[in-house]
């Protein structure tokens, strides 16, 4: 046999098939051992008390066995024979369609054979599993075989040896560090074990097929690509790599507008089902607060001094100032902006390694949040179609990221970045106040970077300017308001709430809740005091809780990752269903087998998990940790600070959540893209190291896996130069040229003009915008509703009804109108309009001088009442809520709706519906 670590002696091909046949028998053999010494049935007769189902089973293996025992004597006895054999398999595989499809054929066997060994750990049914485990025997050495002939026929066509295969065991050093986290975590099940508070679900999943859907999309496109190129060599001058990207990019954007628009909008906690009278999809609990921000922004009245996400908010006011009010003018605007999360992705995996894995991530993401559209209403989720902040707090800390990174890649000619960085990362702030976090991070990674040129001080100077530009027009607004400087009066005194009602040992203490008549600067100071008592006390409970937490938010994260095979969850079903002589129907065979809501609904992660992992999970799991510690090995070799970034941020923004008590689900979205970043980065360089090792010279997009000639050999692929002097080369040359038109301290110059300008856009649009019914008459509005009949025929009078104590008369702009039937309403008790009532009722919120929920009893649903008019409504104030008797909807012909049934026209007693 030939020295593996040394020369190959002449006749290496015939010892490669000699072994290949001797491996074969002896694997077959202990195959046909382990088959005979499975247990059988009390009613087993014959040969050694086997069955004749066992012996029949064990037949096929025995002829096979004997064919690979008699080559691997004919090959020791002829040596000649086994060298002219061998010679004609290396003349035959060195033809590439022969060769690859070879490959393709023990790949496909191999993964098989693993399918069927992992559909044993699914199987509950005894009958089956008797089968199940009699195969077994046979898979497992179908996966030995499919590995050694794909080895063999590596080394018959190029004719090397293992020596070739000189891996970088560093590359190894990621994932192991990661299998002993995860080893730690399963062990101690700290961040698996649910917490007492705040406890969510993992994210939305990303499943198996639709990982190798995103990789045959990435193959066929790069594919397509570098054919169309060969075409158009002539032109090959204007197809720049700026180009190229960008066309990336477009084609990304597009694939995301048009895919995520064509996932229709589905019931949601924030998206209740649509009602009458309008039939249509309002905001609900979190997102109509960011939504009514809006309005009372549309209508004059400005954000209001408790608004929670400004510049959300702001968003949401300027995309129905012009395309009108409501939830499908919001998604007209909302859709395009999040679409731009997949190309921003690319650019980072581009840079981070190349452009077949930069479209492969930006694919995932796409994928990713299509599924979130899909599980709205089944899983908590937050997605691209709802009024909520998550996924823009995600595009923000995708845009830092991706502006840092791609600074790091050249910082002379891009020196008005850093001040980019600091604008979206204050904007991102003003949208989830927590993101304050990644300010230290940022500014280390740029401090780090600046270090050796001199420009640590100033590069961080010019983040902090960019901050400030959209931070101290609001601060200088907020002060105006409140007398404070403070990005939010609401998130300030929400958040620190949380911090004092959390840090307890129990959940239903109070601890929380403002006391009657109490400040925001004193229920602060209280909650303060007791989170730094509570530390102070228990500093055990303390740490546990929020590593717990913190670990929770990265397992959420990494469960982002397919984490089953779906097909072989459902070919236990199947095989049940063919044996009882069933016959599914292809649209219930899909249901079953690869279904998104199915997996989500089988799958424990998302049914109150209880911390324990499914045994199917483990090789999924290990393989996405062996996909993301590659992806972190080959970025930290294009690149230490940039790999760092994105990790070093998602760590933080998890670690500012566990502070809180409060980890998974919604509030963990934001950053949850770090995993499919680095899984995908991952992904790719295993096919090419694998390309590179079973192929000599392969290449993969115009990229080279490095490998000596005739000799292949594990490569990391580097589309530039690694490392500082790479950079330095391209940043001199870009200093030379400049940027387009302008240098790159003009291009600083104009950035921070309109960063300073987008900062001032909220303080001038309040001051801009005129109060709606400042100029209303509401005295000639009730002398003209007088002379209305719906008063004669009652003998009422509007003075009278108002004279009475709680009579109230409002104008304002009604929105979101629902109608409940008695009995109905939705959850939650922030709402009074559509808290459950035993009466039929019309239920809407009033925006103007006065902002009340309004309860409208009526019997049927009303023909026309259009969300967004202008309205006036007589009612009762009930403290929460104003109990209408008449709502007036203003216009050249007023429409009136009057309660029903209606007995009297009196605010004493109750509401005196029936």
């Amino acid at each position: 046999m030939r020295n593996l670590l040394g020369q190959l002696p002449d006749n290496h091909r015939s010892n490669i098939l000699r072994w290949y046949f001797v491996l074969g028998a002896v694997e077959g053999a202990l195959a046909i051992i382990a088959l005979l010494s499975l247990p059988g049935s009390a009613m087993s007769r014959g040969l050694l008390s086997l069955s004749p189902g066992r012996l029949a089973l064990a037949a096929p293996a025995l002829l096979l066995v004997s064919a690979f025992a008699w080559a691997a004597v004919k090959t020791w006895w002829r040596p000649a024979w086994a060298e002219r054999q061998s010679q004609r398999l290396a003349e035959f595989s060195r033809r590439d369609g022969v060769y690859w499809m070879a490959l393709t054929l023990f790949g496909l066997a191999f993964i098989l054979c693993i399918n069927l060994l992992l559909l044993n750990w699914k199987n509950t049914d005894q009958y089956v599993q008797a089968y199940l485990m009699r195969l077994a025997t046979y898979a497992w050495w179908g996966v030995l075989l499919s590995i050694q002939s794909a080895l063999a026929l590596r080394e018959l066509r190029n004719d090397v040896g293992l020596r070739a295969l000189s891996f970088k065991w560093r590359a190894l050093i990621p994932f192991t560090l990661l299998l002993l986290l995860a080893g730690f975590i399963a062990v101690t099940k700290l961040g698996l074990a649910p917490d007492l508070v705040a406890w969510g679900d993992p994210g939305v999943p990303i499943l198996s097929w639709q990982v190798v859907l995103a990789l045959a999309i990435t193959a066929v496109c790069l594919l397509g690509g570098r054919l169309l190129l060969s075409f158009l060599t002539r032109w090959s001058t204007l197809l720049s790599r700026r180009f190229i990207d960008l066309f990336i990019c477009l084609l990304l954007w597009g694939a995301a507008v048009g895919y995520w628009g064509a996932e229709p909008l589905r019931p949601s906690y924030f998206s209740p089902t649509p009602l009458p009278p309008n039939y249509e999809y309002y905001p609900y609990s979190d997102a109509a607060s960011y939504d009514l921000a809006a309005q009372s922004l549309l209508a004059g009245y400005g954000l209001g001094k408790d608004v929670v996400r400004p510049f959300y908010s702001f968003f949401l006011a300027m995309a129905q100032a012009f395309s009108g009010i409501g939830y499908q003018s919001v998604l007209a605007w909302q859709i395009p902006l999040l679409a731009l999360l997949p190309p921003l992705l690319y650019l980072i995996a581009k840079t981070l390694h190349t452009r077949p894995s930069g479209f492969l991530v930006g694919l995932l993401a796409i994928i990713q949040n299509r599924n979130a559209i899909a599980l709205a209403g089944a899983a908590n989720v937050s997605h691209a179609k709802l009024l909520m902040s998550d996924m823009p707090t995600a595009l923000g800390i995708v845009a830092v990221t991706a502006i840092i990174i791609l600074w790091l890649e050249n910082p002379v000619a891009r020196r008005a970045f850093p001040l980019a960085a600091g604008g979206l990362l204050a904007m991102v702030m003003l949208i989830r106040v927590q993101v304050i976090a990644l300010l230290p991070v940022v500014l280390l990674v740029i401090c780090i970077a600046s270090r050796k040129s001199g420009r640590a001080l100033g590069n961080s100077a010019l983040l902090l300017a960019g901050l400030a530009c959209i931070i101290a027009p609001w601060l200088w607004r907020n002060r105006q308001l409140t007398g404070r400087l403070a990005l939010s009066e609401a998130s300030q005194a929400s958040q620190i709430g949380l911090i004092g009602q959390r840090y307890s040992l129990g959940i239903d203490n109070g601890q929380g809740q403002r006391l009657a008549g109490e400040s925001d600067d004193v229920y602060v100071s209280r909650m303060i005091a007791s989170a730094t008592r509570f530390v102070r006390e228990h500093p055990g409970e303390t740490t546990r809780f929020i590593a717990a937490h913190f670990l929770h938010n990265e397992v959420a994260t990494f469960l982002v990752l397919p984490s089953s095979f779906p097909v072989v969850s459902y070919m236990k079903d199947l095989l049940n269903a063919t044996l009882a002589g069933q016959n599914p129907k292809p649209e219930v065979i899909w249901e079953r087998c690869c279904s998104l809501r199915n997996y989500g609904k089988n799958s424990s992660y998302w049914n109150a998990w209880d911390g324990q992992v499914a045994e199917e999970s483990i090789l999924p799991m290990i393989f996405g940790l062996l996909a993301i510690g590659a992806g972190i090995h080959v970025a930290w070799l294009r690149d230490r600070l940039m790999a760092v970034l994105p990790l070093a941020l998602n760590l933080s923004y998890s670690l500012s959540n566990a502070l809180v008590r409060n980890s998974g689900w919604r509030f963990n979205q934001p950053v949850d893209w770090i995993g499919y970043l680095f899984y995908g980065i991952g992904i790719v360089q295993l096919g090419l190291w694998g390309l590179a090792f079973l192929g000599t010279n392969a290449e993969f997009g115009g990229l080279q896996a490095y490998a000596r000639p005739q000799t292949p050999k594990f490569g990391v692929i580097s589309p530039r130069p690694i490392g500082k002097a790479g950079r330095r080369s391209d940043a001199l040359q870009s200093e030379r040229r400049g940027w387009g038109t302008l240098s790159p301290w003009g291009m600083t110059l104009l950035a921070g003009i309109l960063f300073l300008l987008l900062g001032a856009a909220i303080p001038i649009v309040e001051k801009a915008v005129p109060e709606r019914y400042r100029d209303v008459q509401v005295p000639a509005l009730l002398a003209s509703l007088e002379e209305q009949d719906v008063f004669k025929s009652n003998g009422v009078g509007v003075r009278a009804f108002l004279s009475q104590p709680g009579a109230e008369v409002v104008i304002g702009r009604e929105l979101y109108p629902r109608y409940y039937r008695a009995g109905e309403g939705e959850p939650g008790s922030g709402w009074p309009s559509y808290t459950s009532r035993p009466y039929d009722r019309l239920g809407f919120y009033l925006l103007g001088p006065s902002r009340r929920q309004v309860v409208l009893p009526l019997t049927a649903a009303p023909a026309y009442f259009p969300n967004g008019a202008d309205v006036l409504v007589l009612g009762c104030y009930k403290g929460d809520y104003l109990d209408a008797y008449l709502v007036a909807i203003l216009g050249t012909s007023p429409v009136i709706l009057t309660r029903s049934p209606l007995e009297q026209w009196s605010c004493s007693g109750s509401c005196g519906c029936k």
